[in-house]
């Protein structure tokens, strides 16, 4: 059983309006994607210091997801529906004002969960296609495409370490979801967690010593720090409410997270164990 740690936690966004996967922009705003309206999730950012919220593509009308930004914060990439059910991959360059679109080659394909390599010129991503649901790369040009795992059941959320030399995920090749590690060519694949749960939505420390996860292997979906090896596993928070979404503040110190209270969906941000 890993260790809990009960963490004050600080509340930054009092909406209550349900929110997916949020990634830091800079240490001053996030980007998350909120289910704003019964017809559209969209991708917003939030400031920091007081949640204000506002639409981060205010001329998309369709559905956008997974938002994730280069170290140097001048590449964007995030989800974006196209031909129903199909999901494409969005790609900009902020500084420059370009985009660029991997669409997958089915039409009922999807592509979720991009990470980008520290150096901004690989992104990965889960790809559901032709080939099953697997750990795909391209260029920041949409372009390039290299599979990165070539297993059965589902491969998802992939995150680039800091160093860029690895890649954590979840898979299901074994029945369950748990959490894997391989090189960043797809080459030696480890797993890290084993529990009768699901494990899912690996995130990195800046320093790379330390990954977090969503898990629901005590009942209900809470967030849990491990060391990059797979030990000293914790689970971050004491209540019994939903926790999910995990990402680590810039300081690597806190960890942002969607939190569920009384059916509310908001952002916080705890204390990471050490």
């Amino acid at each position: 059983m890993p260790s809990s740690s009960s963490l004050a936690m600080q509340r930054l966004t009092h909406d209550g309006q349900r929110k997916l996967a949020p990634a830091f922009i800079d240490a001053r705003e996030i980007a998350v994607a909120v289910h704003a309206s019964p017809n559209l999730v969209a991708i917003h950012r939030v400031r920091i210091e007081d949640g204000a919220l506002a639409r981060l593509h205010p001329t998309v009308a369709a559905h956008q997801f997974d938002p994730a930004f280069s170290r140097d914060g001048r590449y964007h990439a995030y989800s974006m529906s196209s031909t129903s059910p199909q999901l494409v991959l969005v790609i900009q360059d902020l500084r420059d004002k370009r985009e660029h679109t991997f669409r997958p080659r089915d039409a009922r394909a999807t592509a979720r969960s991009p990470s980008f390599s520290p150096d901004g010129s690989r992104i990965v991503f889960s790809l559901s296609d032709v080939n099953g649901h697997q750990i795909a790369g391209v260029n920041r040009e949409g372009e390039d495409l290299r599979l990165l795992t070539r297993s059965t059941g589902l491969n998802t959320s992939p995150a680039f370490s800091p160093d860029g030399r690895q890649i954590a995920f979840s898979s299901s090749r074994t029945g369950d979801f748990e959490i894997y590690v391989m090189d960043a060519d797809g080459a030696n694949v480890r797993q890290m967690t084993d529990s009768p749960g699901l494990d899912t939505r690996p995130a990195w420390s800046p320093d790379g010593r330390r990954i977090a996860f969503t898990s629901n292997r005590e009942g209900v979906y809470q967030i849990y720090v491990m060391q990059a090896d797979g030990t000293a596993v914790r689970r971050v928070g004491s209540d019994n409410e939903r926790h999910d979404f995990a990402g680590w503040h810039p300081d690597g110190e806190r960890l942002l997270v969607v939190a569920e209270r009384g059916g509310m969906s908001d952002l916080y941000l705890v204390e990471a164990p050490a």
